[in-house]
């Protein structure tokens, strides 16, 4: 039954929800939000915090200020390869925030519990209304303990709890934005398509390889989802030179490459073009995040294009009305055609 005032450990917001018998979130509100709490639990919520020594001065404080202005984002660890999409996002958000009569807080990542020991400190300290989160992994341990403390945030993406998860998220649809990639260059007349980027370390690409398969699937494109078709790889331009040299040298080389990254779908067009093929022409490409990448060189590259606006504005509201019951946002994709799938080219 939760914390004990015996001083061996710090009660959480966890252990006094558990001793008044209410959920973590009315916990959470009665700290930063008590008018929408009933006074029957507020007390009851009051009495475990007492009884626990629960941040007695800092739930005083916070229950005599109004909630923060500013919401933080947890910046993901330095892309050595580069990222397009993620730095368009964060001004996305920063906009979002504006919008929202918010101030957005930037907050470098750091092992797990230190950045739990920062989150707190801003959070019960009144600095931050809540967190963002971005580049959740499958097991990642932060949305995890963000909700176990009580602390309001939302996730930019989803853990492999995915809809059963207790906390909220929002992202773009990453399976139906492959889907549309699959669908395009099959109607453009290719029956023979390789997907490069199969990599299982988050849940988003391992949406978009499900999306090349279930897409093939359904198009009868079975030979398109053989293992020597579907190429693991990271992010980096220089794979997608060497894997798109790889499926060409192969006995059957495909007529499409579908890529998870426009980073890897550069490299693709690059590999053609010193083999003196024509993408689009000879071999259709396509990309994702359509980031400027895409209009390099005279080949324009088609690519899925993510609701960036969009998912931050979510992703802020989320924070601001911390809603009891959890909100799973997938926000459709478009694609953008250009010169790397037009068969004229």
């Amino acid at each position: 039954m939760g914390g004990t005032p015996d001083g061996r450990r710090k009660a959480s917001m966890a252990d006094v929800a558990d001793r008044a018998g209410v959920s973590v979130m009315t916990v959470s509100n009665v700290i930063n939000r008590p008018e929408v709490v009933a006074e029957a639990t507020r007390a009851k919520v009051h009495a475990a915090m007492a009884e626990l020594r629960y941040r007695n001065n800092l739930v005083a404080r916070s229950l005599r200020l109004a909630q923060p202005r500013q919401i933080g984002y947890v910046l993901p660890h330095i892309d050595t390869v580069g990222n397009q999409y993620m730095d368009v996002f964060l001004h996305d958000l920063a906009a979002a925030c504006q919008t929202a009569d918010r101030n957005l807080t930037l907050i470098t990542q750091q092992d797990p519990a230190a950045l739990m020991g920062v989150c707190e400190d801003l959070y019960f300290g009144q600095s931050v209304a809540g967190f963002v989160i971005s580049n959740v992994g499958p097991a990642d341990p932060r949305p995890v303990e963000l909700h176990a403390r009580g602390i309001p945030f939302a996730a930019y993406g989803r853990t492999d709890r995915a809809f059963d998860s207790p906390w909220s998220w929002a992202e773009g649809d990453a399976a139906q934005g492959i889907e549309l990639a699959v669908q395009h260059v099959h109607d453009r007349g290719h029956r023979e398509l390789a997907y490069i980027g199969a990599n299982r370390n988050s849940v988003t690409m391992v949406q978009r390889e499900n999306g090349y398969r279930d897409a093939c699937e359904r198009l009868g494109l079975h030979s398109s989802t053989a293992d020597a078709r579907i190429a693991p790889s990271g992010s980096d331009l220089a794979s997608g030179v060497r894997l798109t040299a790889d499926l060409l040298d192969s006995p059957n080389p495909p007529t499409a490459i579908i890529c998870k990254a426009d980073t890897l779908a550069a490299g693709a067009v690059i590999t053609l073009q010193a083999r003196g093929l024509v993408p689009g022409r000879d071999v259709a490409v396509t990309g994702y995040d359509d980031t400027p990448l895409t209009g390099f060189g005279p080949v324009g590259i088609t690519s899925v294009r993510q609701a960036s606006a969009e998912i931050a504005a979510e992703l802020v509201r989320l924070v601001i009305t911390r809603t009891e019951t959890p909100e799973h946002v997938l926000l459709a994709p478009t694609l953008t055609v250009r010169s790397s799938t037009d068969r004229s080219a």
